[in-house]
């Protein structure tokens, strides 16, 4: 399984994640906004505090973070 190694969040509230494969996924994250778990990502400089832990998680706090899994699983609907 690729691990993520960086993640580049943009005003538009897209990310950029790029992979150890040197693959990268363009993830349009404005839909997740919308619901109770990432809505406090509203504020565009908190949104922007993203960081990549573990090589498989993107992390804002304890409470609002996101797996490679689930990014792939719904890119894939």
């Amino acid at each position: 399984m690729s691990k993520m190694i960086n993640v580049i969040p943009n005003e538009d509230y897209t990310l950029l994640i790029e992979l150890d494969n040197q693959h990268k996924i363009i993830y349009d994250f404005k839909p997740r906004l919308q619901t109770v778990r990432f809505c406090s990502l509203e504020a565009i400089e908190r949104f922007k505090k993203v960081e990549v832990r573990y090589g498989h998680t993107l992390y804002w706090s304890d409470f609002c973070q996101i797996s490679l899994d689930e990014i792939l699983e719904m890119i894939k609907k």
